[in-house]
């Protein structure tokens, strides 16, 4: 049972991370802007 689990999580693993690193990627986008425009302009940013 514990082979069968470790077989299952090690093949969805990389299914999983690479459906979320869009998500990741958008968000720390979203988070440099942010910083950026707080950076130039002052205030809160964009957010």
């Amino acid at each position: 049972m514990r082979k069968t689990f470790w077989l299952i999580a090690i093949i969805t693993a990389p299914t999983l991370l690479s459906a979320c690193a869009p998500v990741v990627i958008g968000a720390a986008g979203a988070v440099a802007a942010d910083e950026a425009i707080e950076q130039k302009k002052g205030g809160d940013g964009l957010f």
